[in-house]
C-alpha cells in the first residue's frame, strides 16, 4: 500500500469494463463518489475491480465539482491522485508524479503525458516540465495546499471547472509540472454509458460551462447569449425534421444550456 496517496474518482452511469479499470489503484487508498444510484452498489464494484475502497452515493447527479469536492473532505493523505475511470496509469507513473512533487518548491499539481495507446513505458529520463495548464483528466495534487485555497468551483458542473481552477492556481505562487516519463491513456468520453440523457447532460453543461466562465473572468457578451440563443432555436425544427439528430440535440443542450446560465445569473 502506497500510504502518502488517495485516488479519488467519481462514478457516474460508468461501464463495467472502466470499472474494472480500477484494479490498477489496487496499491492504493481509494474513495469513490457514485452518482445517480438509487442504492449502494459498493460490493458490485468491489467484485467487478477487485480493490478495497471507501464508497460513497448520491440519489441524483450533483454534478463533478461538488462529488470531487466532497471527496477531498475525505483525504487524509499527504498528495491525492484527481483521476477519472476512463484513465488508464500506472503504478510507477504515479509514483513518479509524486516525485515530481518535490522537483521544486510550491508545486500544488503534477501530471503525467497523456499517449494515445496502451503501452504505457517509463523508460526514458525522467524530466519535469513547468506548466500554466494540466489536463485535469489525471493529476497529483498537494492535498493541504489544495485545501487552502479550495479545488473546484461548485457553481461548474460538469465542464470548464478545471480551466476556471488552473487559472486560479496561476494568479497565486504554486506552480504546475508535467513529468515527461509518467505517462497516461485517456479514453475521452468512453467512461460513461452512451445515451441520450448522458449526451444532453454533457452538452447543456459544456455551454453553461463557457458562459460562466466568461462570467466569473469578467468577459461575457450578452450579443453572444442571444445571438447564439436565437440560432440554436432556429436550427432545431430543420434538424429534426431532416433527421440530423445529433445537431438536433446540439440545439437543444445549448438552449438549455443557455437557459440554465440565463437562471444562474439572475440569481446573482
Amino acid at each position: 500500500m502506497t500510504n502518502d496517496i488517495t485516488v479519488i474518482i467519481t462514478l457516474y452511469k460508468t461501464n463495467e469494463d472502466k470499472i474494472k479499470l480500477l484494479s490498477q489503484y489496487r496499491n492504493f487508498k481509494v474513495i469513490i463518489f457514485e452518482q445517480a444510484v438509487k442504492k449502494n452498489y459498493k460490493n458490485k464494484i468491489k467484485k467487478i475491480s477487485g480493490i478495497k475502497f471507501d464508497y460513497y452515493f448520491s440519489n441524483h447527479n450533483i454534478g463533478l465539482s461538488r462529488s470531487s469536492n466532497f471527496l477531498l473532505s475525505k483525504v487524509k493523505t499527504k498528495y491525492f491522485l484527481f483521476t477519472q475511470p476512463d484513465v488508464i496509469i500506472n503504478e510507477k507513473s504515479i509514483k513518479l508524479l509524486q516525485k515530481g512533487m518535490s522537483h521544486k518548491k510550491n508545486i500544488i499539481f503534477a501530471g503525467p503525458r497523456f499517449i494515445k495507446n496502451n503501452q504505457l513505458k517509463n523508460k526514458q529520463k525522467i524530466k519535469y516540465l513547468t506548466k500554466k495548464k494540466l489536463d485535469a483528466a489525471c493529476m497529483l495534487c498537494n492535498t493541504s495546499e489544495i485545501k487552502k485555497i479550495g479545488f473546484f468551483d461548485e457553481d461548474f458542473f460538469l465542464y470548464w471547472e478545471d480551466i476556471f481552477l488552473m487559472r486560479k492556481i496561476n494568479q497565486f505562487e504554486y506552480k504546475m509540472v508535467q513529468v515527461a516519463n509518467s505517462f497516461a491513456n485517456h479514453q475521452s468520453g468512453h467512461s460513461s454509458k452512451k445515451n441520450l440523457s448522458v449526451n444532453l447532460i454533457r452538452n447543456l453543461n459544456f455551454k453553461y460551462g463557457e458562459y460562466l466562465f466568461e462570467y466569473k473572468i469578467n468577459k461575457l457578451r450578452k450579443l453572444k447569449i442571444i445571438r447564439q440563443f436565437l440560432q440554436s432555436l432556429l436550427f432545431i425544427i430543420p434538424n429534426f425534421f431532416l433527421l440530423r439528430k445529433n445537431k438536433a440535440l446540439i440545439n437543444v443542450s445549448n438552449l438549455l444550456g443557455i437557459l440554465k446560465f440565463i437562471k444562474f445569473y439572475l440569481k446573482n
